[in-house]
């Protein structure tokens, strides 16, 4: 019912809140991983806050080299527009890669693979101003903005 709150299909212990976007929306990220054989699906969803009811998702497998082997574990929001979601994608007959893609907020269609001038990790910090820092893996902590960078802080 509506005002009831909102209602994830399969149980809320497969799903966590990511972040709350403008016009009453909520951000969830659904964790399925080997969890049973034939459910081996991670996505992303917003759902409307007032009505519960679903408005997008998207099945991060469309953002993984192989989708049978991909990694997700954080999405975060950037802003009202944009949405980071890091991972760990492993290339057939090479080591694991940390990518960043850029989603649309709103509709969670993605809009691109980020690339970085610097090596980034898998961890995000979302500082709320549209920026976010990440780590180098040598003690360096890059701040980013979509379409600028600042110069790398020593950790």
């Amino acid at each position: 019912m509506p005002g009831d709150g909102i209602r994830i299909a399969g149980g809320t212990w497969m799903h966590a809140l990511a972040g709350f976007l403008p016009g009453s929306r909520t951000l969830t990220q659904r964790y399925a991983e080997h969890v049973w054989p034939d459910d081996d699906r991670d996505e992303l969803a917003v759902y409307d806050t007032a009505s519960g009811g679903q408005v997008a998702v998207l099945d991060l497998a469309e953002l993984a080299v192989d989708p049978e082997e991909d990694e997700f574990r954080s999405a975060e929001v950037l802003d009202g527009r944009h949405v980071l979601v890091p991972g760990r994608v492993f290339p057939a007959g090479g080591p694991p890669q940390t990518r960043h893609w850029l989603i649309d907020a709103a509709s969670l269609r993605p809009l691109g693979r980020l690339a970085y001038p610097a090596a980034v990790g898998r961890d995000v910090t979302v500082l709320g101003d549209g920026t976010w820092l990440t780590e180098d893996g040598g003690g360096h902590l890059h701040r980013w903005a979509l379409g600028r960078t600042e110069p790398a802080a020593s950790a």
